[in-house]
């Protein structure tokens, strides 16, 4: 397995296209701020791209200005393979300790490997993505803390660089921890502080024009943006019906999380709310999805509470939604023979619909059967991991 890993790590020969994005971020506004949110950063095609994040994350980036650019991309890809693995070593104890017959299978070493072998991984490494760092801030904080502070403020810090991870916040409403949700929105308040600041204009700029078009960041109907809205925008579908259903969708899980809280273990929920994102997100990139093993583990231990019947339709569509996923959309799609950037024939959509409809339906069926699941033995409610 490890062996296997270290063959895909070497043939990644990592393009550190979005890591560029950063960097470049933080050298524009060094060199000429008032052109951070043009239609690129940096020389064209190098990498050609504009800059989609909020200003506090150009600042932020700042000391990837003053390194060569090899440095940046070390560092990243070091940071990210750590925490990989002490993420995979939290979560290979915690399914050791549900199922102990897997505790010679899957040791934190295997685990680690097949997540970095998966597209999620395999991409974020290759593009010079935060996703991991992300995934590493926000869960080792909740499971390595009694107190929810270091987890909030750390989703508040992320979600001052990259949106999406805001929503995170459902997690501390579900559990009646107010002052811990007030404190995650203050902190990710003063990171858009800092940037009006530093850089009035930018932030003002960002907040009423860049953060209302999507379209920034590539093709909303692209085969790799694995969220409801690039399956909606793949069938045509008017605007108002993603924003109705992005609604439902997230009150559904704010719903299911708060009903939840007490019955099951913290890890849980938190594997569950972090499924909201990457649902309700205009753009949830397949290297978004390196949440996908916490999901997984989180319904899995829900549909254990279930019904054979429901169990087996969540696990069948989990198992799916899990091979597409670490296979990725694109590689299948080349693999058949087709070119993922050009025109597709339906099918090929069928592909990154499958994750977002998974989770859909295990969202529904959790709802649905809320008596019976929290009927199971309650977890004591202070304990977080």
């Amino acid at each position: 397995m490890v062996a296997a890993l270290v063959v895909v790590l070497v043939a990644i020969e990592p393009t550190g296209w979005d890591l560029s994005v950063y960097r470049e971020g933080a050298l524009t506004l060094l060199r000429e701020p008032e052109a951070l949110y043009g239609p690129f950063v940096g020389p064209v095609n190098s990498p050609g791209l504009p800059f989609t994040y909020p200003t506090f994350a150009a600042i932020l980036f700042l000391p990837m200005a003053f390194f060569p650019y090899w440095v940046s991309v070390t560092l990243t890809m070091a940071a990210s393979i750590t925490l990989t693995f002490f993420v995979a070593k939290d979560l290979a104890t915690r399914v050791a300790g549900k199922w102990p017959a897997l505790n010679s299978v899957l040791t934190p070493l295997t685990l680690t490997s097949l997540m970095l072998m998966s597209a999620p991984f395999r991409d974020t490494v290759w593009f010079g993505q935060i996703n991991i760092l992300i995934l590493g801030a926000c869960y080792l904080t909740f499971v390595r803390y009694k107190s929810l502070m270091p987890f909030v403020i750390a989703v508040g810090i992320c979600a001052g660089i990259k949106l999406t991870p805001i929503a995170f916040l459902i997690l501390p409403f579900a559990m009646r921890k107010w002052r811990a949700m007030f404190v995650g929105i203050a902190t990710f308040i003063g990171t858009q502080l800092v940037g009006l600041i530093f850089q009035t204009q930018n932030t003002l700029d960002y907040w009423l024009d860049v953060v209302q078009d999507p379209s920034r960041v590539g093709n909303v109907g692209y085969i790799d943006n694995v969220s409801l809205q690039g399956l909606l925008e793949r069938l045509n579908a008017p605007s108002l019906v993603w924003l109705i259903l992005a609604l439902g969708v997230g009150l559904s899980f704010v719903a299911l999380l708060w009903k939840l809280y007490g019955h099951q273990k913290p890890v849980v929920l938190l594997g569950i709310a972090s499924a909201c994102p990457l649902l309700v997100s205009p753009v949830s990139w397949s290297h978004h999805w390196v949440w996908l093993p916490v999901i997984t583990f989180a319904w899995v231990v829900v549909a254990l509470e279930l019904k054979p019947v429901l169990r087996r339709t969540m696990f069948g569509a989990l198992a799916l939604s899990y091979l597409i996923l670490s296979i990725g959309s694109k590689q299948i799609v080349a693999f058949a023979g087709y070119f993922p950037d050009g025109e597709l024939p339906a099918w090929c959509y069928v592909l990154p619909a499958v994750p977002v409809l998974t989770q859909i339906l295990c969202l529904v069926i959790a709802l649905a059967n809320t008596k019976r699941i929290v009927n199971s033995k309650p977890v004591s409610a202070p304990t977080l991991s």
